[in-house]
């Protein structure tokens, strides 16, 4: 359940960073609104399970924690109210505030959650970047598919808003692959005398291998691929096919993390 809580809260901040970056006049409200509704129901499971099940995901910070997700609903109410009322130029304001307050629930359940199962130098620093390269990478990859389909509600729509957002989703997939060889490299520094080794208890097939080179075929290899498909297609003015391959991307980053997140907290090396 860990997991999931984590997922919930990873795609919940990574969704609210896409809001800062386009125009509200350009999409309407339609868009924004759905992006609003997205957000409001990850947080809303978060709730539940932090409500409906034993759980103690932020550790001796439950109060930082418990107050931040608080934060982060109610300012994801103002937001949705802001959107409904078209005020464009108060509507980031609780935006900012529902990723900051995520944000902080996120990471302080991720450092809390995270067993330090075997010596990996940097070990605070390597967590905090992948979960924040897999934050942006499943949020910008939800939304970079929304907005695709959003084009068949509003054709009008101008293409360079596409191509920006896959642009910036090829650089969050590149990010999150960075973040992964920094760890795998981090962990091959760890004396080979050492058990359990974070590199072999990672990689070899004896430990948790097939899982993580699984991990890295779904998660990263095919969604960077049809991230340079989905660019090139959004560069045609070819929306949905960009649409379609980005259905696919979508489906490989969520397996991919959520198998990343289960990794992370069986080995405690953060991928």
């Amino acid at each position: 359940m860990t997991v999931f809580f984590l997922f919930l809260l990873s795609l919940t901040v990574g969704c609210l960073t896409t809001l800062f970056w386009v125009p509200g006049r350009d999409f309407g409200r339609g868009y924004f609104r759905t992006i609003a509704l997205v957000i409001l129901g990850l947080l809303g499971l978060a709730v539940a399970v932090l409500v409906f099940y034993p759980l103690e995901p932020f550790g001796r910070y439950a109060a930082l924690g418990s107050t931040a997700m608080l934060v982060a609903v109610v300012a994801g109410f103002v937001y949705y109210g802001t959107i409904w009322r078209e005020a464009w130029s108060i509507s980031l304001w609780p935006a900012g505030v529902a990723l900051v307050a995520a944000g902080i629930a996120f990471l302080t359940a991720g450092h809390a959650s995270i067993p330090g199962l075997t010596p990996l130098p940097h070990r605070t620093l390597l967590v905090t970047v992948n979960l924040l390269a897999s934050a942006l990478l499943l949020g910008w990859s939800v939304s970079t598919m929304l907005l695709g389909h959003w084009y068949l509600v509003v054709p009008g729509l101008r293409f360079r808003h596409l191509v920006a957002f896959c642009q910036v989703l090829l650089g969050a997939v590149i990010a999150r692959a960075l973040t992964v060889g920094l760890s795998l490299t981090l962990a091959s520094w760890v004396d080979p005398l050492v058990e359990p080794h974070p590199l072999r208890i990672l990689i070899g097939l004896d430990g948790h291998g097939m899982f993580f080179w699984f991990r890295l075929m779904w998660g990263l290899a095919i969604p960077l691929l049809l991230a340079l498909m989905s660019l090139s297609c959004a560069h045609r003015r070819a929306n949905q096919s960009a649409t379609g391959i980005l259905y696919v991307l979508v489906m490989g980053s969520l397996i991919g993390e959520i198998t990343a997140l289960y990794l992370t907290l069986i080995t405690g090396v953060p991928v």
